[in-house]
């Protein structure tokens, strides 16, 4: 039995004490020396109060630590306590990280380039639509993405990473012992069997409560390098999200819609408060996040080999277009051509990755 991983659950137990009070503490002392010192040199450490050591020193909920402990060694869960260097590093950073993570799968939750999509549960076609085409676009990158298992844009934002065979990390709000909407239970399983993870902070057992959502978002927020809403109401919980990433300094995206579409009020929201930057494609995001320089992608050989496909007519038309001006807007693309954004980001994506033209500041774009 893992000693230190009995305290480090023991310690989420204390009631009352959050992660913010424990951690200065953690600097200096291990979980099992928090519950072993004497009162008196619990007394004297700097900056602790009664209520904390009460809690260390009466704490006798080791029934129930037990209990996490059987149900971990079972179903081979891995742990990630604040201290360990496996923990998120990206997680790490935010004042109100989770001091212990459970975990199943094997992803890396220290990849290079994290993004997290959230929106609506009740997403529109169109939602659908960008959604797909945008992880579609990224496939070639290796961009982990991350979202919270719920039905609607998350749902398709895994469904579709699976797809396109981009590791994708689930995070929940409750523990690894079931899976909530039931619905998507194989969805649940094919992110662990494609080398996913699901994540939770949650111990098994715990009943699926409405405060726990906003807890399970700070941890989707924290564990990215940007968070992108791509639809969600003026009050959903999609803008907790947001507002928790935009806390952390983190990059916000959303995706404008539609001003008469409900679905797209709180991405606007999010745009008119200068919360987010406003994106229309994925060529957006790999600006944004300086994802377009050339050490972020795979090379043009490994990228041409997974293509296996030569310039498409559309694609020629787009150079053709730019052959004849310094650079391009890509609303000037759309104006010249009168296809659809997605189709045209997806384009100029390609065309960037085979380094055939140039990102330019402002959506702007040449040939190379």
């Amino acid at each position: 039995m893992n000693s230190q991983l009995r305290y480090q659950i023991a310690l989420t137990l204390l009631p009352g004490i959050g992660p913010a009070r424990l951690r200065p503490l953690l600097l200096k002392f291990n979980p099992e020396q928090l519950f072993q010192s004497s009162f008196e040199h619990l007394r004297n450490m700097e900056g602790n109060n009664s209520r904390f050591i009460d809690a260390l020193q009466t704490f006798d909920n080791w029934k129930r630590v037990d209990e996490e402990l059987k149900f971990i060694e079972k179903h081979k869960i891995n742990t990630y306590f604040i201290t360990d260097e496996k923990y998120p590093t990206r997680l790490k950073e935010c004042a109100d990280a989770p001091l212990l993570v459970y975990g199943k799968g094997k992803a890396n939750l220290n990849a290079k380039r994290i993004l997290a999509i959230v929106g609506t549960r009740l997403n529109t076609d169109l939602g659908r639509k960008f959604t797909i085409e945008l992880i579609e676009s990224l496939q070639f990158l290796n961009i982990t993405i991350v979202s919270g298992l719920a039905y609607g844009i998350d749902s398709i934002a895994h469904t579709q990473s699976l797809l396109q065979q981009l590791p994708t990390i689930a995070v929940l709000a409750h523990g690894l012992d079931r899976i909530y909407p039931w619905a998507n239970k194989n969805l649940a399983q094919q992110i662990v069997e494609q080398e996913g993870a699901l994540l939770t902070e949650c111990r098994q057992g715990e009943k699926t409560d409405s405060y726990l959502f906003p807890r399970r978002n700070r941890i989707v927020a924290g564990l990215s390098d940007a968070t992108l809403v791509i639809e969600s109401d003026e009050n959903g919980g999609s803008l907790i999200t947001a507002s928790l990433a935009w806390s952390y300094n983190r990059n916000v995206f959303a995706v404008p819609g539609r001003p008469s579409d409900k679905k797209s009020s709180g991405c606007l929201q999010l745009i008119k408060n200068q919360k987010a930057q406003l994106i229309t494609g994925a060529h957006d995001i790999l600006y944004w996040m300086g994802w377009t320089e050339k050490d972020t992608y795979v090379s043009n050989l490994t990228y041409n080999k997974k293509c296996n496909r030569e310039t498409s007519n559309d694609e020629n038309q787009i150079l053709k277009l730019l052959n004849g001006h310094d650079y391009l807007h890509v609303d000037e693309i759309q104006q010249k051509t009168n296809w659809p954004m997605p189709h045209i980001a997806e384009l100029l994506l390609n065309l960037s990755l085979a380094s055939s033209i140039v990102s330019l500041p402002g959506n702007r774009y040449r040939i190379r």
